[in-house]
């Protein structure tokens, strides 16, 4: 039972929001809303760096791992 279905790995912000409590607490961390943290977990990005570098710091999970992949390229 333990094991999720499917192979979608869990994405660098998933991570983080469960390592610091939970949707509810990075959203007060961050001060943004719930719905926010939904949106960053579903995209596997968060957009504005400010965010990106309060959730690393209180996660410990790589700010690289919150990167947009589109964005890469250059």
């Amino acid at each position: 039972m333990g094991k999720r279905r499917g192979t979608k790995q869990e994405s660098g912000v998933a991570r983080a929001v469960r390592a610091v409590g939970g949707p509810t607490k990075a959203a007060v961390l961050c001060g943004v809303s719930n719905t926010a943290i939904h949106d960053w977990i579903r995209k596997g990005h968060v957009s504005l760096l400010k965010h990106a570098v309060r959730l690393s710091r209180a996660s410990q999970v790589p700010i690289d791992d919150f990167l947009d992949e589109k964005e890469d390229d250059g």
